[in-house]
């Protein structure tokens, strides 16, 4: 019988997801540490399994380039190998799961100072990717885990670029995607990734997005593009308040500066760290807020639409582009 290091090595625990690859939770043998395998193609026949074997091997170059230089931020990866037609990449096992399912399972919006201690570990993590010259491209709430302490990490490096600040077309969650993104000419990746990070910000505060896509296709955009042209950092606050939703002043001011639609004018991560959100005083620091017996038991994760209306559309959007 053939040596095989996934049986010899790791014991089966049980499936998680069937994406671009399969993702199972296995246990280490001899260590007894719970893992994720993520497991992708290498003998492609279709399509869809040639575009997922390309991910693997990114995912991997990338990881790779990360696993002398680990961060308590971003998920490590263990292992890799290769077998039965697949390539396995064994990365660090989450146990509390990703950031948009605990949004959604809770009945009480994060209040901001849960929020701070969450998006400064999110920051740190792609400061630390960026540092190395990596741009993830698909920075959302779905690929930040909770490690079931106080940690979140960075995963899923698949639409990811290595040494290469530029980028052609847009790649990630519509939702997440930034308005150079839609346009057909180069941007820079990892300035991309600082409008993801105030979606991610904005989505943590309130419960949803601003708008589904940054064009002007998007009334919501056209919203937000236009009060920002007429004087500029005004766009997100004209648009909240439009809808009745309120953010504290360091946190709209946060907001508003990674969600400026020129590149060139996003906040660095530097500027991020140091900014005032991520530095309250004492009285932020709270815990949770009740939502108010007018808002739906889950709020909605889509801009200004009822949970009813929107909980499938929202969900289908989450499928990756690539």
């Amino acid at each position: 019988m053939p040596h095989s290091h996934l049986a010899n090595t790791y014991d089966f625990v049980r499936p998680l997801a069937q994406t671009d690859a399969t993702l199972a939770v296995y246990q280490h043998i001899t260590s007894r540490d719970l893992v994720v395998i993520k497991s992708f193609p290498t003998n492609a026949v279709h399509v869809d399994e040639v575009d997922a074997r390309e991910l693997g091997y990114k995912e991997l170059a990338i990881n790779r380039a990360l696993q002398p230089y680990p961060h308590e931020n971003v998920v490590h990866l263990r292992d890799h190998f290769i077998e039965n037609g697949q390539l396995h990449l064994v990365t660090d096992y989450c146990v509390g799961g990703d950031l948009l399912s605990s949004l959604l399972s809770t009945s009480s919006v994060w209040k901001e100072g849960h929020v701070v201690g969450l998006f400064r570990q999110i920051v740190k993590g792609l400061a630390h990717i960026h540092k190395h010259d990596i741009a993830h491209l698909d920075v959302s709430l779905e690929n930040l885990l909770l490690d079931g302490g106080n940690g979140v990490r960075l995963c899923d490096f698949g639409l990811g670029l290595l040494s290469t600040p530029t980028k052609f077309g847009g790649v990630g969650k519509l939702y997440y995607m930034a308005p150079e993104m839609f346009m057909r000419r180069a941007y820079n990746a990892q300035a991309a990734d600082r409008w993801a990070l105030g979606v991610v910000l904005f989505m943590l505060l309130t419960g949803r997005p601003l708008f589904e896509e940054a064009t002007l296709r998007d009334a919501n955009y056209k919203i937000f593009f236009e009060a920002q042209a007429a004087t500029p950092e005004t766009g997100v606050a004209a648009l909240i308040a439009r809808v009745g939703l309120h953010l504290s002043s360091a946190a709209l001011d946060l907001v508003t500066k990674l969600l400026n639609p020129s590149p060139m004018q996003r906040l660095s991560l530097d500027d991020v760290l140091a900014h005032k959100f991520l530095h309250p005083t004492p009285p932020v620091l709270k815990n949770l807020r009740k939502r108010s017996a007018s808002q739906p038991v889950l709020m909605s994760v889509h801009a200004l639409k009822p949970m009813a209306q929107l909980s499938m559309r929202y969900l289908s959007s989450l499928a990756t582009a690539t």
